[in-house]
């Protein structure tokens, strides 16, 4: 079932990109990445945290949950703004690029093939609608035409009137008869020029401070190392290996175990078996292990004195056992 979100979206689009050769069409790609990511370091939204359907000449930017619209969308607009300006100092195959762009807030879910909800139907008919169609061709002088629907106009673009004047906004009616949409929507089409970030710690075109890099790509990898690292000592059980011990003779202690130990207390791998002093051993037959050569497991070596060594070639050798501590 899917998981519905209250989310802030974004649409982009290029004006007359299929007008143009596969060459051109790189460029112009190349650099709407880059407008779009300058415009999210304004709005201080890390790029790994938003989710983005790509389109050619547009994109689809879903924003986290829980951004504070109020604070990054006017930056947005500008950030917007700032790198397009920016992009076309210095055009490339492409030459000038100019955008539609819409912005909307609403209930989003992921779904198989892009993403479900009102929230992303509004902001692709902004986009595609004749009225910001016609207000970048009527503006030769201005390289965006954004739109804001009226509930994100209100809650927003007139509570941040210090940064991005509400009158410099206009309201207008969306209609797609084709698609069966309306609308009312607020359009904003500003003139070519820089939008300069006055923060403290400003967003630059082509540059981002060392601790917005740390924050968009190290911190993000380091936890995706950590994590993996987690997964894999869960998945896996740690083995200790035995090492040699240089201070002792038997060079096979294992360093484990509980107290303190010297080289004698540590059994090599291949002595482990004599460690049992009761344990049968087939290769040193006495008083207390069976003996391999009598088909009687449970023959010892007897100690009668009579009882002659059938491996011995002597037949008159026998056994002695003295029981005398002094011999």
């Amino acid at each position: 079932m899917a998981r519905y979100r209250r989310r802030l979206c974004l649409a982009v689009d290029l004006r007359q990109y299929s007008r143009h050769t596969y060459t051109e069409q790189a460029d112009a790609q190349a650099r709407l990445r880059l407008v779009v990511e300058h415009a999210l370091r304004r709005a201080r939204v890390l790029r790994v945290r938003t989710q983005q359907q790509l389109q050619g000449d547009g994109r689809l930017v879903v924003f986290p949950a829980r951004t504070d619209a109020v604070r990054a969308v006017p930056e947005l607009i500008l950030g917007l703004r700032d790198g397009l300006y920016e992009a076309n100092r210095a055009p490339g195959a492409f030459g000038r690029i100019r955008m539609r762009a819409a912005l909307g807030q609403g209930s989003i879910s992921r779904a198989d093939s892009g993403y479900l909800g009102d929230c992303v139907v509004l902001v692709s008919r902004l986009v595609d609608s004749d009225g910001l169609r016609d207000a970048l061709e009527l503006n030769e002088n201005s390289d965006l035409a954004l739109a804001v629907p009226h509930d994100l106009y209100r809650d927003v673009i007139v509570q941040q009137a210090y940064r991005l004047p509400a009158s410099d906004f206009r309201q207008i009616g969306v209609v797609t008869e084709k698609k069966e949409f309306a609308a009312d929507a607020w359009l904003y089409v500003p003139r070519s020029a820089p939008a300069r970030d006055p923060s403290p710690e400003p967003v630059i075109w082509g540059h981002s401070p060392g601790h917005t890099a740390m924050r968009e790509f190290v911190v993000p990898a380091l936890a995706a190392a950590h994590l993996a690292a987690t997964v894999l000592s869960h998945s896996q059980p740690l083995r200790e290996w035995a090492l040699p011990d240089s201070g002792t003779g038997t060079g096979h202690g294992d360093g484990g175990g509980e107290g303190d130990f010297d080289g004698q207390d540590q059994l090599a791998p291949h002595d482990a078996h004599h460690a049992d002093p009761l344990q049968v051993d087939s290769h040193h037959p006495g008083p207390y292990h069976a003996d391999p050569h009598h088909p009687d497991p449970h023959h010892h070596h007897s100690q009668d004195h009579d009882h002659p060594d059938p491996h011995h070639s002597d037949p008159g050798h026998h056994f002695h056992h003295f029981h005398d501590g002094g011999h």
